[in-house]
Parts: structure tokens; C-alpha cells; sequence
């Protein structure tokens, strides 16, 4: 088996992990089969061998293989059975979440802001800006797996991308247009426990009253105004958020 060096600006764990992701997929390696050892990784990919672990025991977070000491790492199968795990150390890492999932737009309306969102836009009780509701899906799973129910404000939008985002047929694009790479300056988030309420229950095919994950985002231009803020709710057992905390290096 072969594979060729990925080369990006992420961590190499990551890019290993992604290459070996795409062997599974791909079927260059097959359920039930081994994946290779950590010192065939070091020789494939030119790295270290807590590189190789690292990357190895990413693949594993994800349900696509199995680890057993003594016995290597064998494939269980080609696609995470149930959770999202999503990795992120950086903007770039967030923004990728978009490429791994895709968010159907269901319903796009101008809608009064409610008291509880006042001090999150910034903005007056019912002031009307535009209100989206979607469902974000896992790509790569059949049947589509949804993924957490998102609702989405869109604050300081110009006539322009107001009617684009009315349009069902523009809105998902306007949206990934509005969230260019080269337009943001940062992305704040907070993540919380929650009970799932009935009426999101039903359109995630998810328990009532259930645990939820509730992740709110918010999103500023390169002038630091507020242009999209998401509130996504996440079934318990679909969705796993990891970040990575790296200590200051002095010189």
C-alpha cells in the first residue's frame, strides 16, 4: 500500500489522519483489513512515531477502526457510524466544517429579533433582519445523517444578500459567500448543555427531552461588526467537538 505525503499548513497528525480516512473511503483499504503499523506510517509519510499514534487514534475517535495492543488497527467500517467529530485549532479548521457537512436551508425569512438575542446582535427587540432555519447533514452517509438543526441571524446584511438570502434557491451559496475566508477577522463560540424541545426532537428524529449540545456562533467582518450569528442544537450522540490547547513556547 502506498500513499502519497499529504502537504497543507495543518498539523501533520491531521493530514495523516485525513490520508488514511480517504484509504478507508476510498477502498484502497477494506473493512476487516489492517491499517498499517505506526512505523509503516513513519516510513510512508516521513514522521514521528507520536505523530503516527496521534494520527491513528484520530481515526479511531471517528468509529472507523478499532485498536487492540498487540494486534494493530483494523478497519470496522468505511463512514462514522453515528457521531460527528469535529476537530478545530484554528479559523481555517472551523471554516472546513463546512466542506465535511452541508447545511439545507428550509426555511429564509425577514423576522423580528427576540428578547432573548438582543444583547447577542446587538440590536433592538424586534428590529427585522433576516432569520434562516436548516438542517446541517453529514456528507459521505447514506441515508443522509442530520446532524444538529441550525438557526441562523443574519444582522448587517446589504439589500443584496437580503434577496439572495430570501431566495431558498440562493440562500445556502449567499450564506457560504458571506462566510469567505478572506472576510473574517475571528469567529467566538459557546457551547452548551441543553434539553431537546419537542419541535426539534421531531426534525432530527431525535428523544424529547434528551440531552442536546447547543453551540452558538458568531461571526465578524474584518471591521469587527457582527455579520452572522448560528445556533446550532446538536443530538448528544451525534456530534463530538474537540479543540487543541498548545503551550507558549518561549524563546
Amino acid at each position: 500500500m502506498s500513499a502519497a505525503k499529504p502537504i497543507d499548513g495543518r498539523p501533520r497528525y491531521l493530514q495523516v489522519c485525513d490520508a488514511l480516512v480517504a484509504m478507508i473511503r476510498e477502498g484502497s483499504v477494506a473493512i476487516g483489513d489492517m491499517l498499517p503499523t505506526e512505523l509503516e506510517l513513519c516510513e510512508q509519510f516521513d514522521i514521528s512515531r507520536h505523530t503516527a499514534r496521534e494520527a491513528l487514534r484520530r481515526v479511531e475517535a471517528m468509529g472507523l477502526v478499532e485498536r487492540r495492543r498487540g494486534s494493530g488497527t483494523r478497519v470496522k467500517a468505511k463512514f462514522a457510524p453515528v457521531v460527528y467529530n469535529q476537530f478545530v485549532d484554528s479559523l481555517e479548521g472551523l471554516l472546513q466544517y463546512g466542506k465535511a457537512t452541508r447545511l439545507v436551508i428550509q426555511q429564509s425569512e425577514i423576522k423580528p429579533v427576540p428578547e432573548r438575542l438582543v444583547d447577542e446582535l446587538g440590536t433592538a427587540a424586534g428590529t427585522r433582519i433576516p432569520h434562516l432555519t436548516g438542517i446541517r447533514f453529514q456528507r459521505d452517509q447514506d441515508p443522509p445523517l442530520a446532524l444538529c438543526y441550525v438557526e441562523l441571524w443574519v444582522p448587517a446584511a446589504t439589500p443584496e444578500q437580503v434577496e439572495s438570502l430570501l431566495d431558498l434557491r440562493r440562500s445556502e451559496r449567499a450564506l457560504y459567500d458571506l462566510l469567505d475566508f478572506m472576510h473574517l477577522s475571528r469567529v467566538s463560540q459557546t457551547l452548551s448543555a441543553d434539553a431537546m424541545d419537542a419541535d426539534t426532537a421531531k426534525i432530527l428524529g431525535a428523544e424529547t427531552g434528551g440531552p442536546a449540545l447547543v453551540v452558538i456562533r458568531r461571526y465578524y467582518d474584518l471591521t469587527e461588526r457582527l455579520i452572522l450569528l448560528t445556533i446550532s442544537i446538536h443530538p448528544k450522540d451525534r456530534f463530538c467537538y474537540t479543540t487543541e490547547l498548545t503551550a507558549y513556547k518561549r524563546r
